[in-house]
């Protein structure tokens, strides 16, 4: 029974890496609430959080240095918890922002840890599982809070941000079932040594990082652009597009059962098998001119997203040592969180070089940059073997020649 509720504590983490999206139903009865403030500074408390993230994702790692990875995990929930009800409680605007960063901070501190403890505790089969599990949580977690936040909304925005108290019982079940000595890497050798190497990023996890930049930058014109697709090609309303897009919290569901498919029969091909779901899902929405092909589109890309987010973690996991895992693994997740905040600017400055602002066109670009992507990956893929880490085999090697 603890195996099973260590298994939930680890896996109900993923939730709060995208919890800051929950509420965004607010904005627009916030911006009734406060009409001195523009709607685009208001706009700004469901984007702000991922500054936060940006920052301290890297960070927890020197955090859970000094404190260790379970405390490191506790006060990311803790501050979770405490910049999610401040909008609760409080009608001070200035208040209501820096709460947001606080939630970023705090998602910050457990993101990265969200997905390297799997790594560290499971091995083979049952990793495989976990991380294709941890996807499957978060797309069923996001769906639940964001449906909660809608039903709380008939009474209130405020009362939309009271979802989350379910962060207190998480604390509770992490400080009860998660070990203390989670994180915790035994290997040969001096142990300053191994510190400081834990904090080395090797050139592949670099690759890792940038494929994880493109990805989420491209992959965020769904969020910036799919309603507008809809509307300019006037086959459906917003209110159409929003509707469509709340299916891909179930897609990314689905994509974490059929990333557990994946690898265990073509693991060397799991990131380009995500890319070949965004490429076509990208076309499908380039060439769509109904809300029903445009429906499987999402659905697609909702697929895509958990497949290539679980399949870098478990790069990582092949292409770097044991102790190096969590750092990397942040750094990749920075490097992502940083693609989609920058995607506006990355659509704006491909319709500028391309002086074509329309909807339609940006797909057409993310398009054929997922192909690009495919096909790199595809022939990583057909050449894995060079690509995976060889110092943990040789430091197992040489620790049984010293016995």
């Amino acid at each position: 029974m603890r195996k099973i509720m260590t298994r939930f504590a680890i896996l109900i983490l993923s939730v709060f890496t995208v919890s800051a999206g929950a509420t965004a139903a607010t904005l627009p009865l916030m911006m009734r609430s406060f009409p001195n403030i523009s709607a685009t500074t208001i706009e700004l408390l469901m984007t702000i959080p991922s500054l936060g993230i940006i920052i301290f994702t890297p960070i927890s790692n020197i955090v859970a240095d000094f404190i260790g990875v379970k405390k490191t995990i506790m006060t990311g929930l803790a501050l979770i918890f405490i910049g999610g009800i401040i909008p609760a409680v409080t009608l001070n605007f200035p208040l209501i922002l820096a709460s947001r960063i606080v939630l970023g901070l705090g998602t910050g501190l457990l993101m990265s840890f969200s997905q390297s403890l799997i790594i560290q505790l499971y091995e083979g089969r049952d990793q495989q599982k976990m991380l294709g599990l941890s996807s499957v949580f978060q797309g069923l977690g996001m769906f639940v809070m964001t449906y909660a936040a809608g039903v709380l909304l008939n009474s209130g925005w405020q009362m939309s941000y009271w979802i989350y108290l379910i962060v207190l019982p998480i604390i509770l079940l992490v400080g009860v079932y998660v070990p203390k000595t989670v994180g915790i890497i035994s290997e040969a050798g001096d142990s300053q040594t191994q510190s400081n190497d834990s904090k080395k990023i090797d050139g592949k996890i670099w690759l890792l990082a940038l494929f994880a930049f493109m990805f989420n930058a491209t992959f965020a014109f769904i969020s910036i652009k799919f309603a507008l697709l809809v509307v300019s090609r006037n086959y459906g309303t917003a209110s159409d597009a929003s509707t469509l897009l709340g299916l891909m919290a179930f897609a990314m569901a689905a994509g974490g059962f059929i990333f557990m498919y994946v690898q265990k029969h073509w693991f060397k091909y799991t990131t380009a098998i995500g890319l070949g779901f965004a490429t076509v899902s990208f076309l499908l929405l380039t060439v769509s001119h109904s809300l029903f092909l445009s429906a499987i589109g999402v659905i697609l890309v909702g697929i895509s997203v958990s497949i290539f987010m679980a399949s870098m973690i478990a790069n990582i996991n092949r292409m770097t040592s044991a102790r190096k895992v969590a750092f990397s693994t942040s750094v990749v997740m920075t490097c992502a969180n940083v693609g989609t905040l920058l995607s506006p600017y990355f659509a704006k400055g491909i319709s500028s070089v391309f002086s074509n602002i329309e909807p339609g066109f940006t797909f057409e670009a993310g398009l054929v940059i997922f192909a690009i992507l495919f096909i790199i990956a595809v022939f990583a893929g057909a050449n894995y073997s060079k690509l995976e880490n060889k110092e943990d085999a040789k430091l197992v090697n040489d620790v049984k020649t010293q016995n």
